[in-house]
């Protein structure tokens, strides 16, 4: 065979191959988008026998979907990785462009593993605690998720677009419940002999919307909602800006109406992380405080129905929450409108002065007022956080003895919901656990079994016999169940992307809404866990960041 014979076949192989690759990329890419569909469009709709079985049915869905579609695509990733074995350079390349974020989530894949291999009870490390189902095979769907999306995703703002309906769907049906509008009927089950029963109040206080638990809700709905004021900010036509207008107006009214507290803490992120950015751009300024207008008066518009209205609103056994209250009802917030009203009004001023957008005010000039704003939560933390402490141990001065009245700084066993006593009995169970226990955990999704083993009798004696089966705090939660070492790397997957998509975030907008929502994540999940209505969807965004910081054209 001539060289040139030789030549020309080398090079239709050396074709072939590409042709193949790109095949497959081009699947890959149009799997992992009706993946991300599923995820967001047909989780939060999905339900079996309403509230009856919620959990089980969204993590029915959760499972079989993505055991579906991501066993699809490891098959397609394995030819692949075979096409690219032969090539040294390519697999010396993979390893240099693999991340801080990539190493973490793959450590901590390597780490739950282990964990899970060592695990006490095989049962829930693999399968997770009922109810919960957060075991191995959850936790290496997350890390799948994460490095699909990331590689193979394709951004598309007609799927974001479409989730954001859902989740407007979402949010109105919640409203709607909180004022015994119940349009789904949600409220009320079958009997056998055909008649439709109420749920007990006790039910209906707990369960909204297509969701289920007030907390899951909550945890889907500050993971979505930035994503809704991206689009807000940076709408492209009139007729985006009212739909996503809309959508933050749901947000806002059924987050101020399904009674928890937490997630004020995950919006107040939110809303900082847009006004650190939004100082760059005259526009982004006007847009942002919009949006707070459009929250704040939303508030005021709940309140003002649940008084002309109080006997549609649903009794809430537990009371409603003192800060929700305060949000919808306090002269202060109503004077805060104003203000904010007033400061949008001069800058529209300002800018229009000339007649030339932007000719005579620049908002970037006081840019260091994003630096104040994160300077002073940190500040606000550290001061509750020092108040907590002194009004616990009561040595609070007596010119401060007004705090004593304040309940959530007073840190006892009934603190947060009983989290108080959750956090203390996690902390004795990581104390008194073995050597292996602390560096990989009892197992993943086995906090049930630490609690069973170092704190039984207390928990018994304080739950009225039931299990404590998670601390209602993730990231101690993760002590427990996966060491320091999973701990570590599992927060490490959130800090290293935190950091490098606000980094990244001047470049392309689209990093704004993934670093809201990572954030949002961490400080939500400060008081709550993981689940298939959030987590899932905290690796996905994840892996959209990932996406971006890698430069592909997502």
């Amino acid at each position: 065979m001539s060289s040139k014979l030789k030549k020309t076949v080398s090079n239709n192989k050396v074709n072939s191959t590409q042709s193949l690759k790109a095949g497959i990329m081009k699947i890959m890419q149009y799997a992992a988008s009706v993946y991300v569909i599923a995820l967001l469009c047909g989780l939060p709709l999905y339900m079996e026998r309403k509230y009856l079985n919620m959990g089980d049915a969204k993590y029915h869905f959760f499972q079989y979907v993505s055991i579906a579609m991501l066993g699809f695509l490891i098959v397609f990733a394995a030819q692949l990785v075979y096409i690219n074995t032969k090539d040294n350079v390519y697999n010396k390349q993979m390893l240099k462009t693999l991340s801080a974020t990539d190493w973490c989530v793959l450590a901590f894949a390597v780490i739950s593993v282990l964990s899970c291999i060592f695990a006490h009870y095989k049962r829930y490390a693999i399968f997770g605690y009922s109810g919960w189902n957060m075991g191995l095979i959850s936790q290496l769907i997350f890390v799948l998720i994460f490095f699909f999306i990331a590689r193979f995703y394709k951004w598309n703002d007609k799927i974001m677009h479409v989730a954001i309906a859902v989740g407007g769907f979402v949010f109105l049906i919640a409203v709607l419940q909180r004022f015994d509008i119940d349009i789904l009927n949600l409220y009320s089950n079958r009997h056998e002999n055909g008649e439709y029963v109420r749920l007990d109040d006790i039910y209906i206080e707990k369960f909204v919307s297509t969701l289920g638990q007030t907390s899951w809700y909550s945890s889907y709905a500050v993971l979505i909602l930035p994503f809704g004021m991206y689009t807000y900010i940076f709408a492209k036509s009139k007729k985006q800006g009212i739909l996503s207008a809309l959508f933050l107006i749901l947000g806002a009214a059924s987050l101020c109406t399904v009674n928890s507290d937490s997630a004020y803490i995950a919006i107040f992120l939110i809303f900082l992380v847009f006004f650190w950015f939004a100082l760059n751009k005259n526009e982004s300024m006007l847009r942002f405080l919009e949006i707070v207008l459009l929250f704040i008066g939303t508030f005021r518009i709940i309140g003002l129905l649940q008084n002309l209205f109080p006997e549609r609103m649903v009794h809430l056994i537990s009371g409603e929450e003192k800060l929700t209250r305060f949000i919808n009802h306090s002269p202060i917030v109503l004077f805060l409108f104003v203000l904010i009203l007033i400061i949008y009004l001069f800058i529209r001023w300002r800018m229009s002065e000339e007649g030339i957008m932007g000719a005579t005010f620049d908002i970037s000039r006081v840019a260091f007022l994003g630096d104040v704003a994160v300077w002073a939560f940190v500040v606000a933390v550290w001061l509750v956080l020092l108040l907590m402490i002194m009004v616990t141990k009561h040595t609070l001065p007596e010119w401060l003895s007004r705090f004593y009245d304040i309940g959530f700084l007073n840190f006892d066993e009934s603190w947060g919901n009983y989290r108080g006593f959750n956090w203390r009995m996690a902390v004795r169970a990581f104390s008194e656990a073995g050597l292996k226990d602390k560096l990989i955990g009892v197992g993943p999704d086995s906090f049930a079994w630490s609690m069973d083993a170092y704190c039984k009798e207390e928990v018994a004696e304080f739950w009225h016999g039931l299990q404590l089966a998670c601390a209602h705090n993730e990231w101690l939660n993760m002590l427990i169940t996966e060491g320091i070492l999973g701990a570590v790397a599992y927060l490490g997957i959130f800090i290293t992307a935190a950091r490098r998509l606000g980094a990244k975030a001047s470049e392309n907008k689209l990093a704004i809404p993934c670093l809201a929502a990572i954030l949002a994540y961490i400080s939500y999940n400060f008081f709550c866990y993981q689940t298939c209505l959030c987590t899932p969807y905290i690796f996905m965004i994840i892996g959209i960041g990932e996406g971006l910081l890698r430069n592909k054209d997502i």
